[in-house]
């Protein structure tokens, strides 16, 4: 990793969680869940190690099933995303990560995980993004043309 590190030079990096709900939560006392009782511990212990953002990408069954129906007609062999939320996490190292999970705040902040999340289908990833169209409408970080 330190190889991939020295690769993006200053590039901060990218650490996704999927989460799903156990059954036995609506999608909506979920991710309601996540935001008033993990979100308002877990943030002093992620400023304190440095995360320098946190975003929640919420996915409803209703779109992800909307979305299945469109794309699945033209694309019948991809998959689709079956979780209630995509949390994206932007680092300055791995190391950051390792701190959070040793901080006895974030122990506190996931107390409830096990009531909530289906950790039997989390997936993560970790690597770098680099944005290509921003919000403003501008290109950036394409080869020049020659």
């Amino acid at each position: 990793m330190a190889e991939a590190s020295a690769q993006q030079g200053n590039t901060a990096m990218k650490y996704t969680v999927t989460h799903g709900r156990k059954k036995q939560h609506t999608h909506e006392a979920f991710i309601k869940w996540i935001v008033e009782e993990h979100l308002p511990l877990a943030m002093p212990v992620l400023k304190k190690h440095g995360v320098l953002s946190y975003s929640l990408f919420v996915t409803p069954a209703h779109l992800n099933e909307e979305i299945k129906q469109e794309l699945g007609k033209v694309r019948p062999t991809w998959e689709f995303a079956d979780f209630d939320c995509f949390i994206e996490y932007s680092l300055p190292d791995i190391q950051t990560i390792r701190n959070i999970m040793a901080d006895p705040g974030w122990h506190a902040a996931v107390k409830d995980q096990e009531d909530w999340v289906d950790t039997t289908k989390a997936l993560v990833s970790l690597g770098y993004s680099t944005p290509y169209l921003l919000e403003t409408g501008e290109v950036v970080n394409l080869p020049k043309s020659k």
